[in-house]
C-alpha cells in the first residue's frame, strides 16, 4: 500500500459549482527546504482552484498531483538556470568586453541578479497555470 506524500494532500474549504477551492500545507520536507520560501513563500499554506466533476464536502481530505513536468521544470528554473547564467555572464563579460578576472565575477553575481528576476517574472506568469489534479479522496 502507496503511502501519501503530505504534500500531496489537500483539504477542501470550499465548493463552488464544479470547482472547489483545496488548500495545502506546507509538509516537514518543506519546512527543512532551503528554498521553501520559492514555493509558498511565507505563507503556512496555499489554495488552489480546482475544477472537478466529483462532489467534495468542505473538510475532505483529497490526494493532488502536480505534473512530474512542471515539477523538474521548476527544479531546473531555481536550482540550475542560475548557475547558468553566472557562467554565461562571467565568459560574456571576459571574453566579449575582456573585462579583467575579477570585474568579470562581479559580472557573474549580476548574472545571479538577471536570473532571480527571470524565475520571479516565470513564477508570476506559469503560477497562474498551475494544473493540480485531484487523484482522489482519502479516508
Amino acid at each position: 500500500m502507496e503511502q501519501n506524500n503530505p504534500e500531496d494532500l489537500a483539504v477542501v474549504i470550499e465548493v463552488q459549482n464544479n470547482f472547489i477551492i483545496a488548500e495545502m500545507k506546507k509538509s516537514e520536507s518543506c519546512k527543512s527546504c532551503s528554498m521553501s520560501g520559492m514555493c509558498m513563500g511565507t505563507k503556512k499554506s496555499v489554495t488552489h482552484k480546482i475544477q472537478t466533476k466529483n462532489r467534495y464536502e468542505i473538510g475532505d481530505v483529497i490526494e493532488v498531483s502536480i505534473s512530474a513536468g512542471y515539477r523538474i521544470f521548476s527544479s531546473f528554473l531555481i536550482f540550475v538556470f542560475p548557475i547558468i547564467m553566472m557562467i554565461i555572464f562571467y565568459l560574456i563579460s571576459r571574453s566579449v568586453f575582456h573585462f579583467s578576472e575579477n570585474i568579470s565575477i562581479l559580472m557573474s553575481f549580476s548574472g545571479l541578479l538577471f536570473s532571480g528576476v527571470m524565475i520571479y517574472f516565470v513564477d508570476k506568469k506559469l503560477g497562474k497555470k498551475l494544473n493540480v489534479n485531484i487523484v482522489g479522496k482519502v479516508g
